[in-house]
């Protein structure tokens, strides 16, 4: 399961991420496997909706165009066992080996945030991606991509 399915979730991935995602598939155990890497601008749009007009709870405060997986430059993982995710409560000490990783691939890991997402790794920029989904709303996609190529932290 643990090569079919990170190489799966490596498609599509941006130029800058994809050494990132690579270190974090050699550094985390098989057990740790990806659940989610690109998000197109529709799946995006559905999930902002989530909890503001449509049913459920809110799940994301980015916009389509304000996430990094919009751009390729994050992925979402979870420990897996029988095939199935687990779904990690936060004060999990399990957490600890996926944080280390993060950290050490120069991923910026979503328990950090504010608003914690354990699960989120993405690429380190100079901006926030709000300010990369303005460029997208007002400029386009090329422009969005410019800018990040720009932010990107070495």
């Amino acid at each position: 399961m643990s090569e079919a399915r990170r190489a799966k979730f490596r498609r599509g991935l941006h130029h800058l991420y994809i050494p990132i995602y690579d270190a974090l598939c050699e550094q985390l155990p098989e057990d740790w496997q990806p659940f989610w890497g690109v998000r197109t601008f529709e799946e995006q749009e559905q999930i902002y909706a989530q909890g503001r007009t449509l049913p459920g709870a809110i799940v994301t405060d980015a916009e389509p165009g304000e996430s990094p997986h919009n751009y390729g430059c994050a992925s979402d993982w979870t420990l897996f066992a029988d095939r199935k995710p687990l779904w990690l409560p936060l004060n999990d000490s399990r957490w600890n080996v996926y944080q280390r990783a993060c950290e050490s691939v120069g991923a910026r890991w979503g328990g950090i945030f504010k608003h914690q997402d354990r699960y989120h790794n993405e690429l380190k920029i100079n901006v926030r991606w709000a300010a990369i989904g303005e460029a997208y709303k007002t400029q386009g996609l090329s422009a969005a991509l410019t800018m990040i190529e720009r932010s990107a932290q070495a």
